[in-house]
């Protein structure tokens, strides 16, 4: 019983408490509608271009990964390179505008089950990929220099009536 008021009094003690002021202001989310594009790449296909391809032969001006698996061959991680013959897709996401991507990347060794991960800079598939991407109807992507990483960051922009 004890520990069920502890609980209930840690819950109202809660509601009073003050925000901190180092908190930065916060962009508001947009809630969007999403169009999906369904995809499965061959052996040999450089995933990160052949997005960009994509979004450039339809007419696309943002991109996220909804989900990812596969193989690949060839990868180039911020941290190191890996060239081995085979790795397995265990997380791949990110974003796409039309000038620049962001993806981060989990893959693991099929022989040792050891995982390596980081910033993806490009991706080759070894026997197959299928992906899903996604698009947000309602904003548009881009990046902007942030000063307090030092590094280009993400900016949602809500579409205009008349970019519809």
């Amino acid at each position: 019983m004890p520990l069920i008021m502890n609980t209930v009094s840690s819950m109202f003690n809660r509601k009073h408490k003050t925000k901190s002021s180092k908190r930065t202001p916060r962009q508001t989310p947009a809630s969007t509608g999403l169009r999906c594009y369904p995809l499965r790449l061959g052996p040999g296909v450089e995933l990160i271009s052949t997005i960009h391809e994509l979004m450039e032969d339809i007419g696309i001006q943002s991109l996220f990964i909804l989900s990812c698996i596969g193989t690949l061959s060839q990868c180039s991680l911020t941290s190191r390179q890996l060239n081995k013959k085979e790795y397995e897709i265990v997380s791949l996401s990110g974003t796409f505008d039309s000038e620049s991507h962001h993806l981060m990347g989990s893959f693991a060794d099929p022989q040792t089950g050891a995982l390596i991960g980081g910033r993806v800079h490009s991706l080759t598939v070894h026997s197959t990929c299928e992906i899903m991407l996604a698009e947000p109807l309602d904003c548009t992507f881009s990046r902007a220099f942030d000063p307090r990483t030092g590094e280009n960051e993400l900016l949602v922009r809500r579409k205009l009536l008349t970019e519809f």
